[in-house]
């Protein structure tokens, strides 16, 4: 744990709102900082899917793996390509079998927590909501692998909001309707299936449920395990957001 303390920092994990564009996202991101100790971050970019494109490359990569299978391998057992240049400096992947992919994928996620997500000393959850998730509908459940499995304590909240209300906001207006009906259709279908096969870490808020119901904000604190301080939650509720 030492070697990754801005990883493990936060004493109680993290947190990550998982979405589209004009879900409502930003209104969830205040109600969560409004939680003591709470310090959930807006956008990045999509990073951690850009990391997890490389920690998925160290760990499953061909070129990588076998290197690391052979090394242990006495060797008249090793595979014949590998037999002659394993750990030689002629190697065309020369120190490959070297690399350690899970401390390469806890670095790369306590740098981005150092570097990227900054809590302060007074956090004890930290987290960031992102829209860009969905934008590569193969990698998802393996990008929501990395995030649960890499970072304590991690629970993710997949945020939905009426997809005809969706189509006519911010930039969506400017796509063909059909096309943003479809992809964010499959966005819910992807955040719904991978939900239902993690329920203890995995919730989902409906921007409506938000909006109109006490009673939805109530079982988001639930599942987080934290206290609703309602005045503060009806105050981001009445607050305007013009971002």
């Amino acid at each position: 744990m030492n070697n990754f303390r801005h990883l493990h920092a936060p004493a109680d994990g993290y947190v990550f709102v998982v979405t589209y564009g004009r879900s409502g996202s930003t209104l969830t991101q205040n109600l969560l900082n409004a939680i003591p100790g709470f310090v959930i971050r807006g956008e990045n970019g999509n990073l951690t899917q850009f990391l997890g494109r490389a920690i998925e490359i160290v760990a499953n990569d061909d070129m990588y793996r076998w290197r690391r299978e052979d090394l242990a391998k006495p060797r008249e057992e090793r595979r014949p390509y590998l037999r002659p240049i394993l750990g030689k400096p002629f190697d065309p992947w020369a120190g490959a079998e070297r690399v350690d992919p899970d401390a390469f994928a806890l670095g790369l996620m306590d740098l981005f927590v150092k570097q990227v997500l900054r809590p302060p000393k007074h956090c004890r959850v930290a987290g960031f909501k992102e829209i860009r998730f969905h934008e590569d509908p193969d990698f998802f459940p393996t990008h929501m692998d990395i995030l649960r499995t890499l970072f304590p304590k991690a629970r993710i909240l997949f945020q939905r909001r009426k997809l005809e209300d969706v189509a006519r906001s911010g930039w969506w207006r400017d796509h063909p309707r059909e096309h943003v009906l479809s992809t964010l259709g499959l966005a819910n279908r992807m955040f719904e299936a991978y939900a239902k096969d993690h329920p203890d870490s995995c919730h989902i808020i409906d921007y409506e449920g938000l909006v109109s119901d006490i009673g939805h904000i109530r079982a988001l604190h639930a599942f987080l395990g934290e206290p609703m301080d309602e005045p503060a939650v009806r105050a981001i509720l009445a607050r305007s957001l013009n971002h």
